[in-house]
């Protein structure tokens, strides 16, 4: 009779047990990498320019970075989907958000050459957010898409702002400047 009492005890338990809230499974753990390479990802874009001398490509990053941060927001206020730890405003990654943007910026501004060892970094920090359980795959996924969206639509190549050719001409030579519009 006992070990009937102690089937009853313990199914008794486990529907008690799945009648409560469901609380997160996991707990979200310090994530050092991404928050230091959300700093360094964007500073590296910014010295690019500065190294190249690049005012107008730097405030092109300025715009990216803010047109980036701006939709992180509001689609975290809009959406509010749960994170892996249980609270709120995980759909996108403002840090991935923000360091894509920075390395398509480089990617559109400089080359792909340039953008390697950003979009290397961009994706250990999307890594890093979802190791960690700050956020899902899609959470990450969202905002990689937001960045480089916001770096390519606000950044232009270096030479498209205009040319200058020295062309031969009847009396000597003649300087042209052309800019596509």
């Amino acid at each position: 009779m006992k070990s009937f009492e102690n089937r009853v005890r313990l199914a008794a338990g486990c529907l008690a047990c799945a009648a409560l809230p469901a609380f997160a499974q996991v707990h979200a753990t310090t994530d050092r990498l991404s928050d230091a390479l959300a700093v360094v990802v964007p500073l590296g874009a910014a010295a690019l320019a500065f190294y190249e001398h690049d005012t107008p490509g730097l405030k092109e990053l300025g715009y990216s970075i803010a047109l980036a941060q701006g939709t992180t927001e509001v689609f975290k206020h809009v959406v509010n989907s749960e994170r892996p730890d249980g609270t709120g405003k995980g759909f996108p990654s403002g840090h991935t958000s923000l360091v894509f943007a920075s390395s398509a910026y480089v990617h559109r501004r400089y080359g792909w050459e340039m953008a390697v060892p950003f979009y290397l970094l961009s994706t250990a920090v999307a890594y890093s957010r979802v190791h960690t359980n700050h956020h899902f795959s899609k959470d990450v996924v969202g905002g990689a898409a937001i960045g480089i969206g916001s770096g390519l639509l606000l950044t232009h190549p270096v030479g498209e702002h205009g040319t200058v050719a020295l062309l031969p001409a009847h009396s000597g030579a003649e300087l042209r400047y052309a800019n596509a519009w």
